[in-house]
């Protein structure tokens, strides 16, 4: 049985595609994201304090060097006093 041009052309072409589709997450990889119960939340430091922020809600919990809890509050609006 003989294999004609048309048939490895073919053939090569299925096999190139297919080469694309295993590369092309080595070379466009996808960020991570995060699902767990913290997702969305933000970390920040500064001045012996690490703050965590919820965007969604506003709020905001501070907590100290050696992670005491310090104080939780609500931001409003930017520039105003936070509800506490």
């Amino acid at each position: 049985m003989r294999i004609d041009l048309y048939t490895k052309t073919i053939i090569t072409v299925i096999a190139l595609l297919l080469a694309v589709i295993v590369m092309k997450p080595i070379f466009h990889p996808q960020p991570a994201m995060a699902a767990g119960s913290f997702a969305g939340i933000q970390f920040g430091y500064g001045g012996g304090n690490h703050a965590f922020f919820d965007g969604s809600t506003g709020e905001v919990w501070e907590y100290g060097d050696k992670g005491e809890f310090r104080n939780h509050y609500h931001v409003v609006e930017l520039g105003k006093d936070h509800r506490r």
